[in-house]
């Protein structure tokens, strides 16, 4: 129930959210759309890190109020921030999931790992994006354009005409990313107005 914008950029990444958030009855019918304020936005500005979730609002919530993330050493990037992201970050993650009881056990029947949780989430430290997915498995995008949610086909379809370019300024990221976003919630019914765009420089 949302879409989740992001540009890798070659000294910065661009995340842009939208703020929609649909309650959906037993059928699968969305019951009641509410609009995200400012403080409970999709992006969480937490420390260093850009954090974003696609999923439940839950996930949202444990991001902006409960998770402390590691520090990241300086000058950490390329292979060594691959490393600081699967040795501390994702065990940090992980650990605060599951003191918050927001993790699936691996007694369940739905449980198909070890760990594993509900949302799909977006982290971007230093200026570079990663997702991490429901089985705390992380990946990076070598085309550099990343989009999460219900609406993150129509958002990607866009965003590959828009980005003709894979160097923009921030400027034309940021302009391409909230095209993109309005082009997803033109289609997709859980995704609405009005969208944060949040930059951060590699450091």
């Amino acid at each position: 129930m949302t879409t989740i914008i992001g540009i890798q950029g070659p000294d910065y990444a661009l995340v842009c959210s939208d703020s929609r958030i649909s309650t959906m009855d037993d059928g699968g019918f969305a019951s009641q759309i509410t609009t995200l304020g400012t403080n409970s936005a999709k992006i969480a500005e937490n420390n260093k890190y850009l954090l974003g979730a696609a999923g439940d609002m839950r996930a949202i919530n444990i991001l902006h109020h409960a998770f402390v993330p590691p520090s990241l050493p300086v000058a950490t990037n390329g292979k060594k921030l691959d490393n600081f992201i699967t040795t501390k970050f994702v065990p940090a993650l992980r650990d605060c999931f599951e003191k918050q009881g927001y993790a699936t056990s691996p007694e369940s029947e739905s449980a198909t790992h070890m760990a594993q949780h509900e949302s799909t989430i977006l982290v971007v430290v230093s200026g570079t994006i990663y997702v991490v997915d429901g089985d705390y498995s992380w990946t990076s995008d070598i085309n550099g354009r990343y989009a999460m949610g219900t609406g993150s086909s129509y958002a990607l379809g866009a965003l590959q005409v828009l980005c003709s370019s894979k160097i923009m300024t921030v400027a034309q990221a940021k302009k391409n990313a909230l095209k993109a976003i309005a082009v997803a919630s033109k289609y997709d019914p859980y995704t609405g107005a009005p969208f944060h765009c949040y930059v951060q420089e590699r450091y």
